[in-house]
């Protein structure tokens, strides 16, 4: 064990109005204590170093420091400052300070706060810190190590227990879609290197450790949209060609395994080649309920088979595949399916068969659309656990699938996740699209919504990934071909313009930090108030994330084999930590 002595700056600084020379002058000194807000008590330790600043037209008289009541000091020099030594004090407790300035009319103002004395023995585990806190203008910052000490903390913090006694999922990474669109931009960015860099490098980057693609064309791609089989009725796939995704996608996949090889890749098709259809199309328009052909079960089986194929072939391996993206939903402007349970657990029979034929072992996650929630008129969103429980009910399908896929539209919460969960544990929770959007006015309110919602509940809510959708997007929120026009990229690229926003933060605080292979632990929650969530890396050591979602600062400490640290955050700001036990 060692003694840490913290020397705090405590600045008092007193704002004194000028007014004229007058006989009588009754006017008092206008203060402020800087560093401190009245719903904020901060932790001391050491010698606290208290400086008031202080003139007058009629003079300073004295300035007067109080603790507790008690007249510590009295000044009537520049500079006007008092040394706490706070180790003199009872430990654990809460003090309060008082400042009173005098002017030479014997006028005062007054100020006072409080603060928590905590002189403490440190153990020598310290704990790494990072934050991104939009008030200080933190970006995934390192602050400075914290470290566990002995049980003694401000009784009006929150108290966040960690315990590795209770595991939960495992964890497959974090991340985002490499659509057409995102490919097009980064492979074209005379900075192509350096985003590819800062996207997926855990040194010098966020680590980004799990992508999505589009099998064939979304509604973000630049030109035309495109299936792999673009000849009808070509029913053993002789002209079947990822020709496209080879002018930008595989290029930019490639460069990302140079850096990340582990990274985990899924891929989700919009549509199957329209021939396959029963409208003929491959975008909806207005025939919502294009549905695929049940004629061509076999040969859309096959379809996933090579596209595993051959991005194999170019040494890139899928490790996932959703049947169909929003297989509720058949857009009239851009690639859908229209696919309800019944259908996909019929086709699901045909596919895992295939992949078993072929030696596939890319995993099938099914459904891949929105929590279930309620419209305002009171009718279910998506109805998703029935979905998720005709395929369930099915022991043969089930036996070929690993687990549900959820976006994050609409009214439903993740909380949703745990009724599919707790269908078959032995099955798997995916959290596969959510955007941003340029709806919101700023970033102080998007994060706290988008890492609340979309990260920390989908995580505590089972799931073993978090996915955003598009990495990259231009300055206009493209290119896109239909679909969403103020959907946001994790990063804007256009030409030589680069600009991290404020989701590769938010990827950033889980993806550098948690290592696939981890598994979730046991932490409490605050909700509204601080959020957390926790976990184990394959290598022991330990990630909490904390969030402050709403606008006051909050006071907490984090407890671990019954020691802990005091930390806060402000409003709206997230922080990680990280340690080795």
């Amino acid at each position: 064990m060692k003694f840490k002595i913290l020397s705090t700056f405590i600045s008092v600084v007193l704002y004194l109005s000028f007014f004229g020379c007058e006989e009588n002058d009754q006017t008092p000194p206008e203060l402020s204590l800087v560093g401190f807000t009245d719903d904020f008590t901060p932790t001391v330790q050491g010698i606290v170093t208290i400086t008031a600043e202080a003139n007058d037209n009629t003079g300073i008289s004295k300035i007067e420091f109080i603790i507790d009541d008690t007249l510590v000091f009295k000044d009537t020099s520049l500079p006007y400052e008092y040394e706490w030594h706070t180790s003199e004090y009872s430990n654990c407790k809460i003090y309060t300070i008082k400042v009173v300035a005098y002017d030479n009319s014997l006028n005062s103002t007054a100020v006072e706060y409080s603060v928590f004395v905590e002189n403490q023995n440190l153990s020598e585990i310290n704990v790494r810190t990072w934050h991104t806190d939009l008030g200080l203008d933190h970006r995934l910052e390192q602050l400075n190590d914290r470290y566990f000490g002995a049980s003694c903390s401000s009784p009006i913090a929150l108290e966040v227990n960690i315990s590795t006694n209770d595991i939960y999922q495992e964890i497959d990474g974090f991340g985002a879609s490499l659509t057409n669109s995102s490919a097009w931009l980064i492979d074209n960015s005379t900075r192509r290197d350096e985003i590819i860099d800062k996207l997926f490098s855990p040194d010098s980057g966020i680590g980004i450790s799990y992508i999505r693609l589009a099998m064939g064309s979304s509604d973000f791609v630049h030109g035309e949209h495109y299936s792999y089989a673009e000849t009808p009725n070509d029913m053993d796939l002789s002209e079947f060609s990822i020709d496209r995704d080879r002018e930008h996608i595989i290029p930019v996949l490639q460069d990302i395994l140079a850096i990340n090889p582990d990274i985990k890749i899924m891929g989700s098709p919009w549509s199957p080649p329209g021939w396959m259809k029963t409208s003929g199309q491959f975008v909806c328009g207005n025939n919502w309920n294009s549905r695929l052909k049940t004629e061509m079960y076999s040969v859309y089986a096959d379809y996933f088979v090579k596209f595993i194929q051959e991005y194999a072939n170019e040494g890139i391996q899928i490790h996932a595949i959703t049947i169909q993206n929003e297989p509720l939903y058949c857009p009239w402007d851009y690639p859908g399916l229209y696919m309800p349970g019944d259908d996909q657990r019929d086709f699901i029979k045909v596919l895992g068969p295939k992949f078993s034929e072929y030696g596939i072992n890319t995993i099938i996650v099914i459904f891949d659309h929105n929590w279930d929630g309620t419209e305002d008129d009171g009718t279910i969103q998506t109805g998703a656990f029935d979905y998720a429980k005709v395929i369930y009910d099915d022991p043969i399908a089930l036996s070929y699938i690993a687990g549900t896929g959820f976006h994050g539209y609409g009214n439903g919460e993740a909380s949703m996740q745990e009724l599919v969960y707790y269908l078959d544990p032995s099955k798997n929770i995916y959290f596969t699209e959510r955007t941003n959007s340029t709806l919101w006015a700023g970033w102080d309110g998007v994060l706290g919504h988008i890492a609340k919602y979309y990260f920390i509940d989908v995580l505590r809510y089972w799931s073993k990934n978090v996915l955003l959708w598009n990495l990259a997007l231009d300055k206009d929120n493209g290119p896109y071909n239909g679909g969403c026009p103020n959907c946001t990229g994790v990063v804007t690229v256009e030409g030589d313009y680069f600009e991290k926003e404020i989701d590769y933060y938010i990827i950033g605080h889980f993806s550098k930090f948690v290592q696939q292979g981890a598994h979730r632990i046991y932490s409490n929650t605050f909700e509204g108030e601080l959020e957390t969530v926790a976990f184990q890396n394959p290598d022991g050591s330990l990630v909490v994330v904390t969030l402050n979602p709403g606008w006051n600062t909050v006071s907490y400490k984090i407890n671990w084999n019954d020691m802990y640290f005091n930390h806060s955050l402000s409003p709206q700001s997230i922080a990680t930590f990280v340690w080795e036990p």
